[in-house]
């Protein structure tokens, strides 16, 4: 039963955070932006919606630990009984007025997630899952279940092929022409949970990233695999990146091979 109330309240909350940033997305040019590094931005937007989730979970479920992206540093302690959040997942995208960013939250248990929430809060689109129950996105029109594509072939596949700005790294280049060389579809919107989402939904056929941090990803996991989907193992600690795999069942094999995951 308890899970069962972080899963509504999850919900909940995300369409709150999703109201907040929405609101400082609509007035963007009022914010301050810092640079923590090369193209890695920060602003008060990110800090104000990870201290609202915070608030909001911290309130119902004191016990519980707390894992945001803008207060990483100073996590202590397992990834077990465990929130990990993204207030605003594609800062970038955010920050120059591109309408795909997100709110990301899960809830873990030994590592594991029990539920991830995924909010786009410029479509009103709701994306969640609690491990067991399925996979579903609320929008205006109501609750549909969803379901990864039923892809078979590479050739012919749209795969997002996600990477940071922030380093160059030569594997990319690899990736994208063996995914060249097989016909495969390539995109990359800027953020991670949300294209995970549409892998989910069935929208994109894959999702391939080779760093991530474990609050860009592990509860947009949950909704592919409750869609039906293949996930590739992804348990990055709490201070490193890890490489990140989803798709459509029928071409996992074929992906991970040119991927190299």
């Amino acid at each position: 039963m308890a899970n069962d109330e972080r899963y509504a309240l999850a919900q909940a909350v995300a369409r709150q955070a999703g109201a907040l940033a929405l609101e400082f997305w609509r007035n963007r040019e009022r914010l301050c932006i810092e640079l923590k590094g090369p193209q890695d931005f920060v602003s008060r937007a990110d800090r104000d919606v990870e201290a609202l989730i915070r608030r909001a979970l911290g309130a119902a479920f004191p016990d519980d630990r707390f894992l945001g992206e803008e207060t990483a540093a100073q996590f202590t302690g397992p990834i077990d009984r465990c929130w990990v959040v993204d207030p605003i997942d594609g800062t970038h995208n955010f920050l120059r007025g591109i309408a795909y960013w997100n709110v990301a939250i899960a809830y873990v248990e030994e590592g594991e997630a029990q539920i991830g929430v995924v909010f786009d809060p410029v479509s009103a689109k709701l994306y969640h899952a609690a491990r067991g129950g399925g996979a579903w996105c609320d929008d205006a029109s109501g609750s549909v279940r969803l379901h990864v594509a039923a892809t078979h072939e590479l050739a012919g596949a749209c795969v997002a092929l996600g990477h940071h700005d922030r380093a160059p790294d030569a594997r990319y280049l690899e990736i994208r022409r063996r995914m060249m060389e097989s016909g495969v579809a390539m995109r990359n919107f800027g953020s991670a949970a949300l294209q995970l989402a549409h892998v989910a939904a069935g929208h994109l056929d894959g999702f391939v990233e080779l760093q991530l941090s474990i609050w860009d990803a592990i509860g947009a996991l949950v909704l592919v695999e409750q869609a039906g989907g293949h996930v590739a193992p992804f348990a990055p600690a709490p201070a490193a990146k890890a490489p990140c795999l989803a798709c459509a069942p029928g071409i996992a094999r074929g992906l991970r091979a040119l991927a190299g995951i």
